[in-house]
């Protein structure tokens, strides 16, 4: 066997095998649905796809939220739009800077599709670029073919809304939240609130280095006015606010206040979780391992500002 057929064959099988769970997009109610994706770290067998992306189909076509880790995600969900509709994908929504977020733009931008997000989105994505690829292709060989494309016409200001086959969207900035320039979309008509990394369900939020505990509330707290019946979290199975609340909406405010306390008391870092009740967020996925972080970070936020 020649060395150039050993090449194809193992090519051809490692293809297959980074293919092995592919996307499936379960409805949320009337031309809405969701895919939801693990709750554990990126892998080369879900693509980078630890998160969730979203499905709305009108009469001029799919509309994706969020285009996935790059071209080897986003082809698994175009492949998963074609199970739910013969429509071309005409428009792509970002709703954040992480790689699962956008990274796939130019793989649906080569397909004809529009690419839509704001311009305070874009503009963390542009400045976060090297700290993002160098996270995507850490996690496997098969992320490192990746180009980045940005919305070309990215909305100004904290709203941007379009129309497309007489459906509306609105995306929405309130504050910074996982990370700065993170959106929302707002479906009014259906009451469906994609959220992006706004909200985590079943497995424990991240506060990073870069994330601001205390503006991520003000954002959660001013989405969480949206009348919304549906909400397809960043990560996590579909719900409703209450769940939101419960999960996200109430740990940001304990850890906040928490954090607050001590920083203003000048008491230690270590005080922090042992001076409140964290049992009712134990049995989100990551516990243990992401609890002290989000504290460490926040606490080192809050201690620099001043508070």
């Amino acid at each position: 066997m020649s060395k150039l057929i050993q090449t194809l064959l193992f090519i051809s099988a490692y293809s297959a095998s980074a293919f092995a769970q592919p996307v499936n997009f379960a409805k949320v109610t009337d031309n809405v649905y969701a895919f939801v994706g693990e709750i554990d770290d990126r892998t080369k067998a879900n693509l980078g796809l630890n998160a969730n992306i979203g499905l709305v189909v009108t009469s001029a076509g799919a509309v994706v939220i969020d285009s996935g880790a790059g071209p080897l995600s986003a082809k698994a969900i175009a492949d998963g739009v074609k199970k739910v509709t013969q429509q071309k994908i005409v428009a792509v929504i970002n709703t954040g800077s992480q790689d699962h977020r956008w990274l796939g733009n130019d793989y649906f931008a080569k397909q004809g599709a529009t690419i839509y997000a704001l311009q305070k989105t874009v503009d963390t994505q542009k400045k976060m670029l090297n700290s993002i690829l160098q996270r995507i292709k850490s996690t496997d060989p098969i992320f490192h073919d990746q180009t980045p494309f940005y919305a070309p016409k990215p909305f100004a200001g904290n709203e941007g809304k379009v129309t497309i086959g007489g459906m509306d969207f609105e995306i929405k900035y309130f504050n910074d939240a996982h990370f700065p320039g993170d959106a929302v979309v707002w479906l009014p008509e259906q009451q469906v609130l994609f959220s992006g990394d706004h909200v985590y369900l079943d497995r424990l939020l991240g506060v990073h280095p870069h994330t601001n505990a205390v503006k991520w509330l003000d954002a959660f707290n001013q989405m969480a006015q949206l009348p919304a019946k549906h909400v397809v979290p960043g990560h996590g199975a579909v719900a409703d606010m209450k769940k939101a609340q419960a999960e996200t909406g109430d740990y940001l405010a304990q850890v906040v206040d928490a954090v607050s306390k001590a920083v203003e008391d000048m008491a230690p870092m270590d005080d922090v979780t042992p001076s409140r009740d964290w049992s009712k967020f134990q049995h989100l996925k990551h516990y243990q391992g992401w609890h002290g972080r989000n504290v460490s970070n926040t606490y080192q936020r809050l201690e620099a500002a001043g508070m």
